[in-house]
């Protein structure tokens, strides 16, 4: 019979005596946190020579990862910020922030493309009469007729370029009667232009071959005594200016000038009424500009609000389509901090 013989335990490390001498015990931990300072002083010299060396201090790894982290949150954060403002504006109708820099250049052969006369009508062929009735004592023919002469009248005053260009008032003034006309024609030689009369460009500029948008109505009513007829006239007149570079002028309103004219014309017809004064006569007018330079609309002219000098004033938190809007009363106070034309 084979007895096995089993080898001596083999003593164990961690039950030495001095490990279980708190004396001793203590000297250790003080010993191993003396190294442990002692390992950081040679850590410092070692980074103090690498910035001598090299010029920086090396940045740590955790820390660069973590800035890497913070820029993508950031830029997720901007870059969700950025697609809920584009959504908010994607919502609003066009036009609603023209009077702030456009992301591309503007399209000088598309001048009104992102303002709110982008679908308008464009021209004479904008005024559109409404249908005539029998108004008083004028037949419907006669009003009809009514329409056309008052279209006529606006066209002049606004769209012709012998008016609007360069000033040149008798062919409007030969559509009125002949007893306001002197009348009319001194105030076109005061100093001050009459806008809500007439539109005239501010010298030094020019328009581009993209003819003025247009929105609005007219309505004939009777007029204050027998053999009077009066047509109350409502329109939105839009301008684009042209420009040398079209990268001085960020928002598509820099160039696009707005001119709002409630213009009233009184005819008056028949034996009742002398012949000097059987015609139109100019009635009450009331005119409101917007987006243009406020240096032109102090002397009662129309230029781009690129070309402004004058300091702006406080934001308006009225958006541009209220401004286009023909239906909207004019306000008391133009863009400018002056009061309107009446």
């Amino acid at each position: 019979m084979i007895t096995q013989l089993e080898a001596p335990a083999e003593p164990d490390p961690f039950d030495h005596p001095d490990l279980r001498d708190p004396q001793r015990a203590r000297q250790a931990e003080r010993n191993a946190r003396k190294g442990a300072r002692k390992g950081r002083r040679e850590a410092k010299k070692v980074r103090k020579q690498q910035v001598e060396n090299w010029g920086r201090q090396p940045k740590k790894r955790f820390r660069r990862t973590r800035a890497i982290a913070l820029v993508v949150v950031v830029l997720a954060v901007a870059g969700g910020g950025i697609y809920l403002i584009q959504q908010a504006r994607d919502d609003q109708p066009v036009g609603t922030y023209a009077d702030r820099p456009a992301a591309d250049p503007i399209d000088l052969n598309r001048p009104f493309a992102d303002t709110p006369a982008h679908d308008w009508a464009e021209g004479a062929d904008a005024i559109v009469v409404p249908k005539a009735v029998a108004v008083g004592g004028f037949t419907a023919e006669r009003v009809a007729r009514a329409y056309d002469e008052v279209k006529a009248m606006l066209v002049a005053s606004r769209l012709d370029p012998r008016m609007i260009e360069h000033g040149e008032v008798e062919p409007f003034l030969a559509l009125l009667a002949e007893g306001q006309r002197e009348e009319i024609r001194g105030q076109f030689r005061e100093a001050e232009w009459p806008a809500p009369y007439a539109t005239r460009i501010a010298p030094g500029f020019r328009l581009l071959a993209a003819p003025p948008r247009i929105n609005g109505t007219m309505i004939a009513e009777p007029g204050p005594a027998p053999g009077s007829l009066r047509v109350r006239t409502n329109y939105v007149f839009a301008y684009a200016f042209d420009v040398d570079d079209p990268r001085e002028v960020p928002a598509p309103l820099d160039l696009v000038a707005v001119f709002r004219a409630d213009v009233s014309y009184l005819l008056y017809e028949g034996e009742r009424w002398v012949p000097r004064d059987r015609g139109y006569f100019l009635d009450r007018a009331e005119s409101f500009t917007y987006s243009m330079s406020c240096e032109a609309m102090r002397k009662g002219l129309l230029a781009p609000a690129y070309s402004d000098r004058t300091a702006l004033g406080l934001p308006d938190s009225r958006r541009p389509p209220e401004y286009f809007d023909h239906t909207k009363p004019i306000p008391d106070v133009n863009t400018c901090g002056a009061p309107e034309a009446g």
